[in-house]
């Protein structure tokens, strides 16, 4: 019998809260996070408004369920169930964009949101790949955010010219509305889950490179 999309979803999301609540509980974004899923219907089992799509930065998938395996296997394993069946996509063309070939190397798949398996309620959460090598540069948005990094390292600056921090695969980190941040990935890809909480619709600027 074959597992339908919803499913696949349903489980992914739940490996991911169960990890959060085991790992991270009390750590920085995570109740709020868990409280905004807790708060969004996924009982509309319409089918997606988009039809399922790879993009060139799925060629670094692999590398990035194999690095999540030792962080936590459920999470590793549903994913890697679900993978093949979501819509990646890159940023929109509406929104400001990185130059050099960032754009190959970069993309995301929301479960809730647009695009996503459930519609969500001013709520987004998914996964993103950046390949080895790249910068995202400085950027800031509305939206408050919670990353989970599946693999590493990677570095992170949180002002424009700042300091470099590294962080390692398995950490969390919450960004606050409109605080800037940029991340630079190293030998590895950076592959994560991640959400924003609310204000999914407001501003979102890229500061520089």
């Amino acid at each position: 019998m074959t597992t339908s999309l919803f499913d696949l979803t349903d489980r992914t999301l739940a490996a991911l809260v169960a990890g959060l609540e085991k790992r991270h509980a009390g750590e920085d974004g995570v109740a709020e996070t868990l409280s905004r899923l807790n708060a969004q219907d996924c009982t509309q089992r319409h089918e997606p408004t988009v039809a399922t799509k790879r993009d060139l930065a799925c060629r670094h998938l692999a590398a990035g369920l194999a690095a999540t395996w030792h962080i936590d296997k459920d999470i590793s394993t549903a994913i890697g169930d679900l993978a093949q069946s979501l819509h990646w996509q890159r940023i929109p063309e509406h929104v400001p964009r990185p130059g050099g070939s960032f754009m190959d190397d970069y993309a995301f798949a929301n479960l809730i949101g647009p695009g996503g398996v459930y519609p969500g309620d001013d709520f987004m959460l998914g996964l993103f790949i950046i390949g080895p090598g790249q910068i995202y540069p400085d950027h800031l948005h509305a939206a408050p955010e919670l990353y989970w990094l599946f693999s590493g390292p990677t570095e992170w600056r949180f002002s424009v010219d700042g300091p470099w921090i590294q962080k390692k695969a398995g950490e969390l980190h919450w960004n606050n509305s409109s605080e800037s941040h940029a991340i630079r990935t190293l030998a590895a890809p950076l592959f994560a889950a991640w959400a924003w909480t609310r204000d999914i619709d407001g501003d979102f600027s890229i500061l520089g490179a």
